[in-house]
């Protein structure tokens, strides 16, 4: 028979945390976000989810079906993120007085939520093995999104520049604006610390609206 000693030095088994199912819903997903920005959709199953999480496959299944329910609901959940980023980006800008201060303050914005949900902007800005049809859709709409209203703000800033006489492409000017945008975000997400926004701002300000 076990002494006292042999069963004060066996280990105690470990069991997941309680949570509601809404917030186990949510330490699924994040787990399962973690593991397809580090290795692609292809590391996403139901046994890397749960192992992941701390918790048994039964766990998961309590919640979802199979990976592709996974899956599904993941990109559902990160699309709506981007969406609300963006409109935030948005809201940003309409409580400036001017283009070149609204356009400012919603990139600021864009920027901030970028660096505060680096996980869900690396599925846009970073290359990722296996990525599924709908969330290449997702994506090409939330550029869309943050596309137009930069059309509309830039468009009026062409407009109150005196010295121009329609040279200026707004079509070419619209994307080049969002390819400096790709290429800031991708900055945040690479190295926070040392590209912050002030000075991806700072860079922005001078190319599009330093005087002459």
């Amino acid at each position: 028979m076990p002494n006292a000693s042999s069963r004060a030095a066996k280990p105690r088994r470990r069991y997941a945390k309680r949570l509601t199912p809404a917030d186990r819903r949510e330490q699924l997903l994040d787990a399962a976000l973690n593991l397809v920005v580090e290795n692609g959709f292809a590391a996403v199953s139901i046994a890397a989810v749960a192992e992941r999480s701390g918790v048994t496959r039964p766990v998961v299944y309590d919640l979802f079906g199979s990976r592709d329910e996974v899956l599904t609901e993941l990109i559902e959940r990160e699309s709506a993120r981007m969406q609300a980023a963006v409109a935030r980006s948005m809201a940003a800008a309409q409580a400036e007085a001017t283009v070149p201060e609204a356009v400012s303050a919603s990139l600021r914005q864009f920027l901030e939520e970028v660096r505060a949900m680096p996980a869900t902007w690396r599925l846009v800005y970073f290359p990722i093995d296996g990525v599924p049809p709908v969330l290449r859709e997702r994506v090409e709409k939330t550029r869309d999104e943050l596309r137009d209203p930069y059309r509309s703000l830039l468009g009026d800033w062409l407009a109150d520049r005196p010295d121009d006489d329609g040279q200026v492409d707004l079509d070419v000017l619209v994307r080049v604006v969002q390819g400096l945008i790709q290429t800031a975000s991708r900055l945040v997400l690479d190295d926070p610390e040392h590209y912050d926004p002030d000075r991806i701002l700072a860079m922005f300000a001078m190319l599009f609206f330093a005087e002459s």
